[in-house]
């Protein structure tokens, strides 16, 4: 990467605060406008048996997500940019490397697998601390403006929620050995299942939120339901800490059971009236 072996000034920093700006963009809006797109517009008559909420959110309420999404992905630039300046001027150490060889492919699952954990571990303790009473009103609140969000609310965050967002990665790739594109693909998984979880369906089948093996996965439906109800369900990828620490929704098992049934029934019903038994 040509930014990276740029002596520090002015124009070095320019050039790597414009290619992150423009990397979260061009990868945030046409993947959350195409997920918007496919299942809230073109096919939502398709899909409307995997709908978690029934009703749709006004207009506006999806106009304000896409708004502030761009305020989050210039935090996110910005903390890049931070980053990226302090370790140039030798006050933060960088552990990124750039040719996989140097640690093999091995490794580099390794570390795929660690900064995951980590990301998991940061946003539930991150976002519990964003729902205590004397910071909720003031940072997280933006966010539950979603009651019933769109997967273009993903990113719909106030400034300092972003900055917390994003702020997990720096101590990591200071002290972890990481391949940058190992980084770069972490980072868009991590936007991929944001906006899944965002999305409003769920397509999981029923038992998976008690089944022993998949229960530490989360759902749509796990996110969604912190959505309607706010304080519970905190976790990202996993269940393992809303399990571990008691923080999930009691209903939310019954409730995930009960979205999936609505779409077991719906099919039915569709099936019923295609052979002639439905009026």
């Amino acid at each position: 990467m040509a930014i990276n072996a740029c002596d520090f000034g002015w124009e070095c920093v320019r050039n790597f605060g414009l290619f992150q700006l423009s990397m979260n963009f061009i990868r945030y809006y046409p993947l959350a406008g195409l997920a918007f797109f496919i299942f809230w517009v073109w096919k939502k008559g398709y899909f409307e048996k995997y709908r978690i909420q029934k009703n749709f959110p006004k207009w506006e309420k999806v106009v304000y997500e896409i708004k502030q999404s761009a305020v989050t992905m210039v935090m996110f630039s910005l903390v890049a940019v931070i980053s990226f300046s302090l370790q140039k001027l030798g006050y933060l150490p960088r552990a990124l490397y750039f040719d996989i060889s140097e640690r093999g492919w091995a490794y580099a699952i390794l570390s795929y697998i660690l900064i995951t954990v980590w990301h998991e571990t940061w946003f539930y303790w991150a976002h519990r601390l964003m729902h205590h009473k004397k910071v909720y009103t003031f940072v997280h609140a933006i966010h539950h403006k979603s009651v019933n969000p769109s997967p273009l609310a993903a990113y719909n965050f106030h400034w300092a929620e972003a900055f917390l967002e994003a702020i997990y990665v720096v101590p990591f790739i200071s002290l972890v050995p990481i391949h940058f594109g190992v980084f770069i693909f972490h980072t868009f998984y991590a936007m991929i299942m944001n906006i899944w979880w965002h999305l409003g369906y769920e397509f999981f089948p029923k038992g998976w939120a008690s089944h022993p093996i998949t229960k530490w996965i989360n759902t749509s439906t796990h996110h969604n339901l912190h959505h309607q109800k706010f304080h519970g369900n905190y976790s990202l990828y996993f269940n393992f800490w809303d399990r571990i620490m008691g923080t999930n929704f009691p209903n939310y098992e019954t409730y995930f059971d009960e979205v999936v049934e609505k779409k077991e029934d719906y099919s039915k019903t569709d099936l019923a009236s295609q052979i002639g038994f439905a009026k």
